[in-house]
């Protein structure tokens, strides 16, 4: 086979091409076959391309088109016609000429070797550079592109994920210290090197407490997917964990990585076109400046050192089943292609790690995916937390002096995202309270959450209408699933003033190749979540029948069945703790009406939980409803649940935290009668049966 290109060139770019060989007599047989070049190339406007072959005469060249990619440029595309021996071409675009340019830098030997390959169907080894010196100098610019990508991903790293600069979710916008949570493998799928079932991290060290997150991932595994599932209740830090695994690799700390990728669900859920792997890895993520093919295939060679890491697994809200199959070309949602990467169909041989929410796990994950539970923090890493977020003494004893005092807030801070709340408020409060008095101000999640709005609002002043407002969006975004707003979608009054009081941020979301819009969402979710309480409790354009129609108990089995999205886990919550009478001054001034407005919304709220209270339940519904009643302060209500309860109360099959425990013994202590709880396949915090200890109704444990 023989090319010939007329041209000169001057300047570097990095080429693709692809061509068809078709049967005359035998019907169509594609054979496509890629090559990669770095080629010093200057096109003029207008060259001819003539294009001749040593073929047999039953066989006729189809050149089908010809990509090309430049720095900092989308792929271009020429298509050419069936073209026939000898026939020129005269092309206007310099780029498609020059992408056909590698060819004329091939000497007659590699010409003469390219061709039986081709009629043979064999692709050119994307490595085989051989040993003249050009091609020795092709394959030194691959690498150096490929080594200029992964050093830009870990720039970018640092400055998305490194400590100081705001991140996408990180509550009230400064810098908070970083304790480790508790990891604990499940005992189902603990790989065999480490230490089966043990505690990671050490608050009391600093580099060990980094290192330890390198036992996630068993680098001794050798055949099956390498896939770890990352499990933990809201607010337990593991979006937190997500960004502190990409701030550390970026530091070189997790130095088993060459390339890391960190996605978040509820941006992917934004993109409803179908993706091929590299547009996920590129468009979405971060492109290359050069040679993304060249880069992607280096990516494909060293599978085996690349983790993505996907943020929000319970968040996705595209449908995916465990039939849906992808190939190494396919493109398909976000969700197909996170399935076909932890089942090995794309990038085999690479590293997923995903986090997500008990009891949400869809069925395109694999089940021999490996189990790390989230635990959160215990009393040390409590201390060691409120230590550094009170950097300065007397702050911080007399802040730890409140906390020690105080079992509930303990029990409270036993999640880091109230742990993270409870200091924030106590800074506020410590200066004008006496000491023991600031804790006091704190008994629920909910008024916790209410004196951060406080604390985080002008100095003597609740701003009702405009909380009123982002709690209308928030509720908004709840009832369709929606975390992330556009500018769009909310007020620009309403969103002045949640990005001053650092309710709202902000970040950059990849919707497009090259395109970029500014996207808005709560610090939290719960914070959403709260808000929309703001909104349904307090709104009178908000009846007490769509009210009350919210106050509902979710299940949270662990188990993988498909679920429907559900982003209002913790709204029930927060209504039942608002119907407290200790809310009701707040309430009236948000709603700006009487008390008897007010006290009519609460009594609603009430009258649903008790007859919920008196129904027969399952153990993650009797969970549920214990912390709903232990918000609202009502001892009679407590009475009720806790009378209601069989003597043998069993929990079956779904994680249970200190602060579950805390809150049933909370409604147990109303009990009079004795009581058995039976605890079977329970994965269990460690040290959460201490929640019960000193409660006298409980008589048999098991």
């Amino acid at each position: 086979m023989a090319w010939e290109i007329q041209g000169t060139h001057t300047h570097m770019h990095v080429c693709k091409y692809k061509y068809t060989y078709t049967h005359a007599h035998k019907g169509q047989t594609r054979i496509n076959t890629d090559m990669y070049t770095h080629a010093e190339t200057h096109i003029s406007t207008h060259t001819a391309l003539r294009v001749g072959h040593q073929l047999p005469s039953d066989r006729s060249l189809s050149v089908n088109f010809i990509s090309l990619f430049l720095p900092g440029r989308a792929p271009t595309l020429w298509h050419g016609p069936e073209q026939t021996p000898g026939q020129s071409w005269a092309l206007s675009s310099p780029t498609a000429c020059s992408a056909l340019f590698c060819l004329a830098e091939l000497g007659d030997g590699e010409k003469t070797r390219l061709g039986p390959q081709l009629q043979h169907g064999l692709k050119r080894p994307h490595q085989g550079c051989g040993s003249s010196p050009r091609q020795k100098h092709c394959r030194k610019q691959q690498l150096e592109l490929t080594r200029k990508y992964l050093q830009l991903l870990r720039t970018s790293a640092q400055r998305h994920c490194g400590d100081g600069v705001p991140k996408p979710g990180q509550t009230f916008g400064a810098h908070q210290p970083y304790v480790p949570p508790i990891l604990q493998w499940s005992r189902a799928t603990a790989p065999l090197d480490p230490r089966e079932g043990a505690v990671l991290g050490d608050p009391k060290t600093e580099d060990s407490t980094d290192m330890s997150l390198q036992d996630l991932f068993n680098f001794k595994a050798s055949k099956g997917p390498r896939v770890t599932v990352l499990l933990g209740k809201a607010g337990m830090g593991k979006s937190t964990l997500a960004r502190r695994l990409c701030q550390k690799w970026a530091e070189g700390q997790l130095d088993h990585f060459q390339a890391l990728f960190l996605f978040e669900f509820r941006q992917l859920n934004l993109i409803t076109r179908f993706l091929t792997l590299p547009q996920l890895l590129f468009d979405l993520y971060l492109s290359p400046e050069a040679g993304p093919e060249v880069v992607f295939q280096y990516l494909k060679e060293n599978a085996s050192r690349v983790l993505l890491i996907f943020d929000g697994l319970d968040e996705a809200i595209y449908p995916c089943s465990s039939k849906d199959t992808l190939g190494p070309n396919g493109s398909g949602p976000a969700l197909t292609l996170f399935s076909a990467l932890c089942r090995g169909t794309l990038l085999p041989g690479c590293w997923v790690m995903v986090t997500s929410r008990p009891g949400k796990l869809p069925a395109c994950l694999p089940t021999e995916a490996a189990t790390v539970h989230m635990w959160g923090f215990d009393g040390l890493r409590v201390e060691e937390y409120v230590s550094r977020f009170f950097s300065e003494q007397p702050a911080q004893e007399v802040a730890l002096a409140e906390l020690q005092g105080n079992g509930h807030l303990q029990s409270l801070c036993a999640v880091p995202a109230l742990c993270q709340v409870t200091c924030l408020c106590l800074r506020h409060l410590l200066s004008g309270n006496a000491p023991g008095q600031s804790a006091a101000l704190l008994p629920t999640v909910t008024q916790l959450y209410m004196q951060m709005v406080l604390t985080l609002s002008p100095p003597g002043s609740l701003p009702a209408k405009s909380l009123l407002g982002l709690g209308e969006v928030a509720l908004r975004g709840l009832e369709v699933g929606k975390v992330i707003f556009y500018a769009g979608d909310i007020p620009p009054a309403i969103m002045a003033f949640g990005a001053t009081h650092s309710m709202l941020t902000s970040f950059c979301i990849h919707t497009d190749s090259g395109h970029q819009e500014i996207g808005y969402a709560f610090a939290h979710l719960t914070l959403q979540e709260f808000c929309a309480a703001l909104h349904l409790m307090a709104s009178p354009s908000v009846d007490k029948d769509i009210l009350t129609s919210h106050v509902t108990l979710n299940s949270h089995w662990v188990l993988r069945t498909r679920t429907r999205l559900n982003l209002s886990d913790h709204l029930p919550t927060f209504l039942a703790g608002l119907a407290s009478l200790t809310c009701r001054p707040f309430l009236r001034h948000l709603a700006q009406r009487n008390e008897a407005w007010v006290g009519a919304r609460q009594a609603a709220v009430l009258q649903v939980l008790r007859k919920l209270a008196t129904r027969k339940l399952t153990g993650p519904k009797v969970v549920e409803l214990c912390h709903y009643v232990a918000e609202t302060q009502e001892s009679e209500l407590a009475s009720l649940t806790a009378q209601s309860l069989p003597y043998q109360l069993p929990f079956h099959n779904f994680p249970l935290t200190y602060r579950d425990l805390s809150a049933l013994t909370s409604i147990l202590e109303h009990r009079a009668d004795p009581i058995h709880l039976d605890f079977e396949g329970c994965p269990l915090e460690p040290h959460c049966p201490e929640a019960l200890a000193g409660c006298g109704q409980v008589e048999t444990l098991r």
